[in-house]
C-alpha cells in the first residue's frame, strides 16, 4: 500500500469536493470552506484510498492528527491507510474533531486501546435558523436591541452579497482595516483573516457565499459561509467596533438570505475566551460535541 499524503493546496482542494458535499457529520470540519481556509494554519495533507478521504493536519499542543475517514469505499482500507502514513512518520495515531456518531467505529476497529476526550474548544455551535432571522424571545433581547440601534444609526444599511470584483475589492479594504483596529492581534488570528481574503477571493470555486453590510457607502461587516443540506456553515464573521450593533446585525443578515435553512452553524470558539462568550449570547441550540481519539499501540 502507499502510506503517502500529499499537501493540502488551493489548487487541489476542489478534488476533494464532491467528499465534503455528502459526508460531513454535521460539523465544520468537514466543509470545503473551513478546511481551504485552515489549510496553512493547519498544515493539512490529504490523501485518497478506495473512496474514501483521510487527511492528516496539525491541532497545535495535539500535535499532527486524523480526521475519521469520509466516503464510501472501505473504511478498514481507510484506516489502513492512515495507520501505514502514521507509521512511516513515527507519529502516535490520533484521531482529531471526531463526532460522537463516529466513535463507534472507530471502538468497532482498535476496541480497548482507544480513549476517548471531548474536547470543549472543539464544539460547534448550533443555532436555530429561525432564532436568528427573528432575534425574539426574552433570550435573544440583548441581539434584537443591539440590531434596532444599529439601523436606527443607519438607515440606509443594506445587506449585499458579494457578486463583482469592486465589491470584493471593498471587502478586502475592510479586512485591513480590521485588522489595523486590531493591532495587538495573534499570529493565529492574523492567519485567520489571511485565510477569510483567500475565501472571499476564491469563493465562486469553492460555493461560498460571501455578504456585507455596507453603511454610509463603506462596508461594516462581512460573513462568508457554505450551505450543506439544510445548514449554514459561518466561515467568517467580521465586523467594525466601532459600529455599535454591526456584529448581530450582520449575523441576521447573512441568515436571512437562506429562507430555508433550519440551523446555523458559527463553527467552535478555538478556546477563545471572548469568542465564547460572544458565541454563548446567542444562545445556541446544542454544542455539538468533537473528541480526540488516542489508539495505544500494541
Amino acid at each position: 500500500m502507499d502510506c503517502s499524503f500529499q499537501r493540502l493546496t488551493g489548487e487541489n482542494i476542489t478534488q476533494l469536493e464532491p467528499f465534503f458535499a455528502r459526508y460531513a457529520f454535521g460539523i465544520c470540519d468537514n466543509t470545503i470552506g473551513a478546511v481551504y481556509q485552515w489549510r496553512d494554519i493547519y498544515v493539512s495533507y490529504y490523501a485518497v484510498e478506495d473512496k474514501c478521504l483521510c487527511i492528516r493536519a496539525n491541532y497545535g499542543v495535539y500535535g499532527d492528527c486524523y480526521t475519521v475517514p469520509i466516503g464510501c469505499g472501505s473504511f478498514d482500507r481507510a484506516y489502513d491507510r492512515i495507520e501505514c502514513d502514521a507509521r512511516s512518520l513515527g507519529l502516535p495515531l490520533r484521531f482529531c474533531v471526531v463526532p460522537e456518531k463516529v466513535l463507534g467505529q472507530l471502538s468497532d476497529r482498535y476496541g480497548e486501546r482507544m480513549h476517548a476526550e471531548s474536547i470543549r474548544d472543539w464544539a460547534d455551535y448550533l443555532y436555530d435558523a429561525d432564532a436568528f432571522r427573528t432575534y425574539s424571545g426574552k433570550h435573544l433581547h440583548t441581539q434584537k436591541n443591539h440590531v434596532n440601534r444599529f439601523y436606527r444609526d443607519h438607515p440606509d444599511a443594506v445587506c449585499t452579497v458579494i457578486e463583482n470584483a469592486a465589491t470584493e475589492q471593498q471587502a478586502l479594504v475592510f479586512l485591513d482595516e480590521y485588522e489595523r483596529q486590531h493591532p495587538d492581534s495573534s499570529e493565529l488570528e492574523h492567519n485567520e483573516v489571511n485565510g477569510a481574503r483567500e475565501l472571499l477571493h476564491n469563493r465562486e470555486r469553492l460555493g461560498q457565499i460571501a455578504a456585507c453590510l455596507i453603511a454610509e457607502g463603506r462596508i461594516v461587516a462581512l460573513s462568508i459561509g457554505e450551505v450543506k443540506q439544510d445548514t449554514l456553515y459561518v466561515h467568517v464573521e467580521k465586523a467594525r467596533l466601532d459600529v455599535a450593533g454591526a456584529y448581530p446585525a450582520m449575523a441576521q443578515a447573512f441568515v436571512r438570505l437562506f429562507p430555508d435553512i433550519k440551523t446555523v452553524n458559527r463553527e467552535d470558539d478555538g478556546g477563545d475566551e471572548g469568542l465564547r462568550y460572544s458565541k454563548m449570547q446567542y444562545k445556541p441550540r446544542e454544542l455539538l460535541e468533537k473528541y480526540l481519539v488516542t489508539i495505544e499501540p500494541f
